[in-house]
């Protein structure tokens, strides 16, 4: 089975957070405790460094190397989804590549909304990204000023790469108007419970996922 095949997404997948010293730091001792952590309490898979790991905080080579740890932390007891967001597509690109060397069994990237790309540019940005991995790519969209990507965008970017594999969505509000506008009426689009991610109906192979706002407790830089 192909690495795009093999990775199967049906639970919870935490994002874990990154841990500071009061010297503003990272903690390497605490992040291996939470990789752990993610591993003992049935998760099915854990993403870092995403908005709630505080990913705008941290160096780009801090960024590899909390990946790197996870890796090796987890050890193969669960897939790390590795979360690359730039603005930059050159950028990711890179960084794409390298945390795929590093053992990650999927790439994260957040839409680049700091300007207001229209879904040609989008899709010119992940075409570029999703040709230069092997693995899995999830989306992740949160567009407080608009609407998220629209169901087509995502259809034809999954018939040009199979390993476009998930859709991150903000909310479940959201995710019930894509599912009734991606699925074409062949089955009525059903809301389900929130988890950190959960997979959804299958929009073709590709999955809508919903994030429930969560609270936990770390050291800020």
């Amino acid at each position: 089975m192909s690495k795009t095949n093999a990775l199967h997404i049906n639970g919870i997948v935490p994002i874990v957070p990154t841990p500071f010293t009061v010297e503003e730091q990272i903690d390497w001792p605490s992040l291996r405790r939470l990789v752990d952590f993610a591993c003992a309490t049935g998760a099915c898979a854990m993403c870092l460094p995403a908005y709630a790991s505080e990913f705008y905080k941290l160096s780009e080579s801090e960024r590899l190397q909390l990946v790197a740890e996870t890796v090796h932390q987890a050890a193969g007891r669960l897939p790390v989804l590795a979360q690359v967001n730039f603005v930059s597509l050159p950028q990711a690109v890179e960084t794409a590549r390298e945390v795929e060397r590093m053992g990650a069994s999927a790439i994260a990237a957040a839409v680049p909304r700091m300007f207001a790309f229209g879904e040609p540019d989008l899709r010119r940005y992940f075409d570029r990204l999703l040709s230069s991995i092997d693995i899995p790519l999830m989306i992740q969209d949160v567009n407080p000023s608009g609407p998220t990507v629209t169901a087509r965008f995502v259809s034809d970017l999954h018939r040009a790469h199979p390993h476009f594999r998930w859709i991150k969505l903000g909310d479940s509000a959201e995710a019930v108007r894509f599912e009734h506008a991606s699925l074409n009426n062949a089955e009525r689009a059903r809301p389900r419970p929130s988890h950190a991610f959960q997979e959804s109906t299958p929009v073709n192979p590709v999955a809508v996922m919903v994030k429930k706002n969560f609270v936990v407790s770390w050291h800020h830089r």
